[in-house]
């Protein structure tokens, strides 16, 4: 199976701060820079649902509010081990980000590389608008993804070139 790559936007948009991986993942949906073989999952609070949608994912992109105690606003990275020191007790989607993952690695489906982007949130409340923090935040949120999917994508480039190279050599020797 070829390598694919999603993009997980978690959040709920009637929670202010908590709906900023699901606002990054509609910017995303509309920026030209985006791969178009890049598969773009609303993941809100599904959790274990999301088993299915993530079937064949080998790199995987989870964008989401995080309470990490940082300034609100502060964007933050996760990948590898780090993932698994989340601030699980302050996120709901975490929780059930982290059951997902662990699931999938039981079933030996879990994607090569998971990285997580968040944003250090500054109020979770009821309500459809950011905070102001978190809304100037967005931008350079919806910004990292991209950097993060193009540098996927162009690994994954390079080596299906590798592959393909030397049988192309075979053939016409």
């Amino acid at each position: 199976m070829p390598p694919r790559i999603a993009v997980l936007g978690l959040g709920n948009l009637m929670r202010t701060d908590d709906a900023v991986g699901m606002l990054a993942l509609e910017q995303l949906r509309a920026d030209p820079r985006l791969p178009r073989s890049v598969s773009l999952i609303e993941g809100g609070t599904l959790g274990l649902d999301l088993l299915y949608p993530l079937d064949g994912i080998t790199r995987l992109l989870a964008i989401d509010a995080i309470d990490a105690g940082a300034a609100p606003g502060t964007l933050l990275r996760f990948e590898g081990e780090d993932i698994a020191d989340l601030p699980i007790s302050k996120s709901v989607h975490l929780l059930g980000f982290s059951d997902l993952i662990g699931a999938m690695r039981l079933s030996a489906s879990a994607p090569h590389q998971i990285v997580v982007l968040g944003v250090q949130p500054d109020v979770i409340a009821w309500g459809t608008q950011l905070t102001a923090t978190v809304g100037a935040a967005l931008a350079a949120l919806v910004e990292s993804a991209i950097r993060q999917v193009q540098e996927w994508s162009s690994e994954m480039e390079q080596s299906q070139t590798e592959v393909v190279l030397p049988l192309i050599s075979a053939i016409t020797a």
